[in-house]
């Protein structure tokens, strides 16, 4: 007999907040605002309720969640498309993760070489509140 955990809502939660740190605030150093909204067309990184099904167990929510976080740290490096390649192959294996769980990611380190010297997040993110001033 086995027993399974299912992944709690906090869990769901910080991959959704993982998700959107990708997409509005990693995202935007390295790609044009075209560039930016085709990746939004073609589904990259989005999470239907399907998503939430194939990783609905405690151990497949922490992995999916411990490669996002591996992917944004070695994004978030001076020049991730020059590190050493032990990080390279960990780039590689966390977006091979996302991919058995069917999160469209479809990028190599090298596609993160371009990083923009002065970004405006303003784009894509998500505003604090909705009010007028």
């Amino acid at each position: 007999m086995k027993v399974l955990i299912a992944s709690t809502m906090e869990q769901e939660e910080k991959i959704t907040e993982l998700i959107r740190q990708l997409k509005e605030e990693i995202f935007p150093r390295f790609f044009e605002m075209e560039e930016l909204e085709r990746m939004c067309e073609y589904g990259v990184l989005h999470l239907t309720e399907s998503h939430f099904e194939l990783f609905s167990t405690l151990r497949d929510a922490f992995q999916l969640i411990a490669s996002l976080q591996t992917i944004i740290s070695i994004l978030e490096t001076e020049e991730p498309a020059s590190l050493p390649p032990h990080y390279q192959e960990m780039f590689e294996r966390n977006t091979m993760i996302l991919q058995e769980f069917d999160v469209s990611f479809p990028f190599f380190l090298s596609h993160f070489t371009n990083k923009k010297s002065h970004v405006s997040y303003l784009a894509y993110a998500t505003p604090a509140n909705t009010f007028l001033i």
